[in-house]
């Protein structure tokens, strides 16, 4: 089962929702996801890349990467 720990241990950190779609396969929507309190977009340690970082997932997230 992937959870945000896994994926910070994987990637070094937090990293933007379309880099954990590409890694694992799945759909995540932005409501499966929850955001830092920050409101603007961060650089992504995955893609190098400005865009929202996914500090945490929602129970529907969780159960999209369940099986992962």
């Amino acid at each position: 089962m992937v959870t945000i720990k896994t994926i910070r241990k994987k990637f070094g950190g937090n990293v933007c929702r379309q880099c954990i779609n590409k890694e694992y396969g799945v759909h995540l929507l932005h409501t499966d996801c929850k955001y830092d309190m920050m409101m603007y977009p961060m650089l992504c340690p995955s893609c190098n890349e400005m865009k929202n970082i996914v500090s945490g997932l929602q129970i529907s997230g969780l159960a999209k990467l369940m099986f992962k």
